[in-house]
């Protein structure tokens, strides 16, 4: 028989590298907004750290699975969700590294980022503090509003592509591998949006049972 215990273990190991996360997504956002403290190396110093917790996270949740013999849905549910769930933190990490790096190359060459990228940033980092805690308190109401925020994170990828493609052949070529750049940040973020969403849809049917769809 599985402990209540150990899931509420498994839990907080989700929750401490779900921390890591938000605190790389909160890095990222502060290279986009041209922040002074913002650092690079933070995101990449704990880069390996996610990785081995991701790593520790699934072979826990099958060293668990194998120790019981008849399991509750529940608690099959609460194993599955949470390797499904480090897993997709695990990638939100590999896309905000990759948005850091391009916002620290603009940065250091004097480029000017797109107001666009820091309000998606923004609602990205939120949406990441509200999934975190949709994953230590089963909040089921904050799990619906992480859903829903995706679409504002949509909008604005859409007008800046939009945008940045509408001359994209005029511009020099420097100018026109920069907005390239600029492009696949707006899809890192947007990818790291689908991703919250699907944690948040993770946390609600591990608790419920039930699927859950945005209005």
């Amino acid at each position: 028989m599985l402990k209540a215990e150990a899931l509420t273990l498994l839990k907080e190991e989700v929750l401490s590298m779900g921390q890591l996360v938000v605190g790389t997504v909160e890095a990222m956002a502060g290279l986009l907004n041209g922040e002074n403290g913002a650092r690079l190396s933070l995101i990449e110093e704990q880069e390996e750290l996610i990785n081995t917790r991701h790593q520790e996270i699934e072979e826990r949740c099958l060293e668990l699975l194998t120790e019981v013999s008849e399991p509750k849905m529940h608690q099959i549910r609460t194993l599955v969700g949470s390797t499904i769930i480090a897993t997709k933190l695990e990638r939100m990490a590999d896309h905000a590294n990759r948005v850091a790096r391009i916002a620290s190359w603009a940065n250091e060459d004097g480029i000017a980022i797109p107001e666009e990228l820091s309000e998606m940033a923004k609602v990205v980092q939120r949406m990441a503090g509200d999934a975190l805690l949709c994953i230590v308190a089963d909040e089921l109401e904050r799990a619906r509003e992480v859903v829903l925020s995706d679409s504002r994170v949509d909008y604005l990828h859409d007008c800046l592509s939009k945008r940045l493609l509408s001359d994209l052949g005029e511009q020099a070529a420097e100018t026109a591998q920069m907005r390239a750049q600029f492009l696949f940040c707006a899809r890192f973020l947007e990818r790291m949006g689908d991703l919250l969403t699907s944690i948040a849809k993770r946390v609600h049917y591990t608790v419920t049972g039930s699927r859950l769809c945005a209005d």
